[in-house]
């Protein structure tokens, strides 16, 4: 059976070059792969999106690709890592939480984590371990026994276990090296291991938190820093040293660039925080009408689309006006370092896309960006030390260490409902943009229901290499749970990619949702909901601004019945209180 179905998919990855343009191929015609993932990007950052910020190269992926307008994520960014890697559920993959949170969870004892409840440090579940577990496929390894080389830069995070602060200095986390990715399949890596850090090098003599925090490896091996560092483009050196590296030998490349950009700390170049300059003066409200009237024009909502009202002036988010001119100063401060960073990150992305046009690899290279996750929330979740210099003067440069907030996060997920972190679609919903070989011109955008774990089988399929099915390389694995989208990206079926009975379901930090033929059943933590579920029509309110739980009893049974049944097959843990609520009778 196995070796039925590697035939089947190498004759579709041949058919695939074949109208591109070619024929039967040879091994290195087989299509190169590029996956590009932004950390943290709201949906309507990108110019193509909706946003103000110049992206031309982003752009231009677009006009040269296709979007998908209904793509969906985990709710932060190493559960959805787990899922790209894996192709199934984050669950089972081993970040059933986010190894830090989970950390911190186990170490003040709360429930039911910790010493004296359910789980400890030694009684971890399965899909909790906080790292890319034994039990799934690895996405490098099985490109790599596929013929590929395997080449990624930027930021990891799937490599960490809960520990004891105890143990480790302080931290509730510790590496795991078993998970690295160059054990994971990966020929060569430059790696950030956690979520996040400094996007320059530390300043000498004054290392900051965010400094501290911050692990790098290439391949195996610590690396330190060379002072000219910084993150989108150091990445970006190091993936085009990688793939220099292989040019000409006749051997199709999968790299993954995974920038940290825009991902707090807030920090960029001079020259090009310099470039919004005053550019946010006006305030949120005005930027996100802007970005709405703009998605309209672009047909990526309907005009007739009434955005999330959001928090202005409510839960104590103050309006713009009612702010001082100190606070708008900093406030519009930290709005330009963010555009600036995505601009950086975008003028990257196109000397990365100018090189493999420079070497003739473009035209065969599947080219995938995307964002992990919604944008950031996050009013202030840092601890500083004596090194810290959050002055406006400095705020964006080395020592600043600063998040953009709520209200400018509300914006970047324009115009969907709160942002990462919630199940909302503000959290969930990212930019996609896929490019196919040899493609020159837009195609239509596809509003197919999709999911970061569709990605893997999409790249198996383009690469011609066999689903494994449940083992793999002497293991037994989870198989993959996420469905190739490369038919539809090719015209090849109008057969939407889920059915009207398919359903996508998630869960973390008990915010859940289910969503199946249009209806989306969510619940939403504290401060801005009580995690009871809502329900919403997605086909007419996608900004879920109308929950129509108690019109709907008998659906809303169905949904709840959907997500009882995802969290037996993924052995979901629940923290303890406030979980749903029955449909009305």
């Amino acid at each position: 059976m196995q070796k039925i179905l590697m035939a089947s998919l190498t004759l579709t990855a041949a058919a695939l070059v074949g109208c591109l343009g070619g024929g039967d191929p040879p091994l290195a015609a087989r299509p190169n792969i590029l996956m590009i993932m932004a950390d943290d990007l709201g949906y309507s950052d990108i110019g193509a999106f909706g946003g103000e910020i110049s992206t031309p190269n982003m752009d231009a992926l677009v006009a040269s690709g296709r979007v998908l307008t209904h793509y969906r994520t985990g709710t932060t960014c190493s559960p959805t890592r787990a899922m790209l890697m894996s192709g199934t559920d984050h669950h089972i993959a081993g970040l059933g939480s986010m190894a830090e949170l989970l950390g911190v969870a186990i170490a003040t004892n709360t429930a039911p984590w910790g010493a004296s409840n359910t789980y400890g440090l030694t009684s971890l579940p399965d899909g909790y371990e906080g790292y890319l577990n034994e039990r799934v496929l690895w996405m490098p390894q099985l490109l790599a026994d596929g013929g590929y080389h395997t080449y990624m830069a930027g930021k990891w995070h799937i490599a960490q276990s809960p520990a004891s602060p105890a143990a480790t200095g302080g931290a509730p986390f510790a590496l795991y090296p078993d998970a690295y990715p160059k054990r994971r399949g990966f020929e060569r890596s430059f790696a950030l291991l956690q979520g996040g850090g400094s996007h320059f090098a530390p300043v000498t003599g004054k290392p900051t938190v965010a400094d501290l925090g911050a692990s790098y490896v290439e391949d195996d091996q610590a690396v330190t820093l060379p002072a000219d560092f910084y993150s989108s483009n150091s990445y970006t050196d190091k993936l085009i040293e990688y793939l220099e590296s292989s040019k000409g030998d006749g051997k199709p490349f999968f790299g993954y660039l995974a920038y940290t950009a825009p991902h707090w700390p807030l920090q960029a170049p001079d020259a090009d925080i310099a470039q919004y300059a005053g550019r946010y003066d006006e305030g949120y409200e005005a930027i996100r009408d802007r970005r709405i009237a703009k998605q309209k024009a672009l047909g990526l909502i309907p005009a007739d689309f009434h955005p999330n009202a959001g928090l202005d002036g409510t839960f104590g988010r103050p309006k713009w006006n009612s702010l001082s001119p100190e606070q708008k100063a900093v406030e519009a401060r930290k709005m330009e370092v963010y555009a600036a960073m995505v601009d950086n990150m975008d003028r990257n992305i196109g000397r990365l896309i100018q090189y493999l046009k420079d070497t003739g690899r473009y035209d065969n290279t599947l080219i995938v960006f995307t964002s992990d996750n919604g944008a950031e929330g996050s009013p202030s979740q840092f601890v500083n030390n004596a090194n810290t210099d959050n002055s406006l003067a400095n705020i964006g440069r080395p020592l600043s260490n600063v998040a953009y907030g709520e209200r400018w996060a509300e914006v970047s997920a324009t115009p969907f409902r709160l942002w990462k972190g919630m199940a909302t679609e503000g959290g969930v919903t990212a930019p996609l943009v896929v490019r196919l070989p040899g493609q020159s011109v837009s195609k239509p955008q596809l509003s197919d229901l999709t999911h970061v774990s569709d990605l893997l089988p999409t790249f198996l399929e383009a690469a011609g290499i066999a689903n494994p099915g449940t083992t793999y390389a002497g293991r037994t694995v989870h198989p993959i749970t996420g469905v190739s989208l490369l038919a539809r990206l090719q015209d090849r079926t109008t057969t939407a990619t889920r059915g009207a009975n398919d359903a996508l379901v998630d869960e973390l930090f008990t915010g859940r949702y289910v969503i199946r033929d249009n209806w989306k059943l969510v619940s939403v933590q504290a401060p801005f909901g009580d995690n009871s579920w809502q329900l919403f029509n997605l086909a007419t309110d996608r900004s879920e601004s109308h929950n129509v739980i108690d019109a709907h009893p008998a659906l809303a049974a169905q949904l709840m019945a959907e997500y009882d049944a995802y969290v037996a097959r993924t052995g979901v843990v629940h923290a303890p209180g406030g979980l749903g609520r029955a449909p009305a009778p």
